[in-house]
């Protein structure tokens, strides 16, 4: 009897469409409701932290970022886990020594409640070079959990491009639009100055960002349609739009090369901490691809 595995756990299991949820008016209207209660309560870098500064906030998510693309999670995963890490900075003060422990604790957490495979710990101390331990992240996730009141589950961005992509005829005009959009969101999600924008108007401006850098013949209804949808003021999804494409071009920009030393890292259950460079995201919405 063969009794070898032969699950793949590099596939990335996705369900088929649903009709009961895309063409059901209750599931957006669920959503706007919803969305109140994951959006954060205060800017936390003005009332709560006193160690921590916004560009902090942007290395750490940006390095969340890098370690979801390397492993390939599923796209609700990064938001999820920097909304939880949002949520957490708003009622308890850290260190800025901390921040990073925090972003991988985060990661874990999200990782548990939106993708089929869980990030490992260890995998995720080699991430931070093993400046953490597995103690620690164990630890902390009880911390973030507590002071969250177990109420980790959150509406993000990511939840409504499905939404709205499968309830419109122009949805299926270019098979990269819910790509690009997706990884749009993403970048919303590193960005400070969007910490308390609710999520609906992050998908609404992460859609017509990526319908017009596609450059859709119908990208005009497209934007008039989502903001209509989603219950959103068009003049608020244009400013965003200005936000992510000043994003996207500051991703996009050539970083100069740095020297880095050579030194040992030790290997730990069998993972090496990996070395990173910046994004390189193109700045044209187009050539982004996945």
């Amino acid at each position: 009897m063969d009794l070898a595995c032969t699950e793949n756990l590099a596939s990335t299991c996705r369900a088929e469409r649903d009709r009961a949820i895309f063409e059901d008016g209750r599931v957006i209207n669920n959503l706007l409701n919803d969305e109140v209660f994951a959006i954060p309560k205060c800017d936390y870098f003005q009332t709560v932290q006193n160690d921590i500064q916004p560009f902090m906030r942007k290395v750490v998510t940006t390095w969340m970022l890098e370690v979801c693309e390397e492993q390939m999670c599923e796209d609700q995963v990064l938001p999820l886990a920097i909304n939880i890490m949002d949520r957490f900075l708003c009622i308890c003060c850290i260190k800025r020594q901390q921040l990073q422990l925090l972003g991988a604790t985060c990661l874990l957490i999200a990782s548990k409640l939106r993708s089929t495979n869980m990030l490992p710990i260890d995998l995720l101390c080699a991430y931070t070079d093993y400046s953490v331990t597995t103690l620690h992240i164990m630890s902390w996730e009880l911390l973030v959990l507590s002071k969250l009141q177990w109420n980790v589950s959150a509406v993000t961005g990511f939840d409504y491009i499905d939404q709205v992509i499968e309830r419109c005829n122009w949805g299926s005009e270019n098979s990269l639009l819910r790509r690009h959009a997706h990884t749009l969101v993403s970048i919303c999600y590193t960005e400070p100055s969007l910490i308390q924008t609710p999520p609906s108007v992050i998908s609404a401006a992460c859609i017509a960002s990526a319908a017009r850098g596609l450059k859709l013949t119908s990208a005009d209804t497209a934007v008039l349609e989502t903001c209509a949808m989603l219950n959103v003021a068009l003049r608020s999804v244009e400013y965003l739009v200005t936000v992510i494409d000043s994003a996207v071009a500051s991703m996009a920009s050539p970083q100069q090369p740095q020297k880095q030393e050579q030194k040992t890292v030790s290997t730990q259950q069998g993972y090496e901490s990996p070395q990173y460079g910046q994004p390189e995201t193109p700045t044209e919405v187009e050539n982004i691809y996945f």
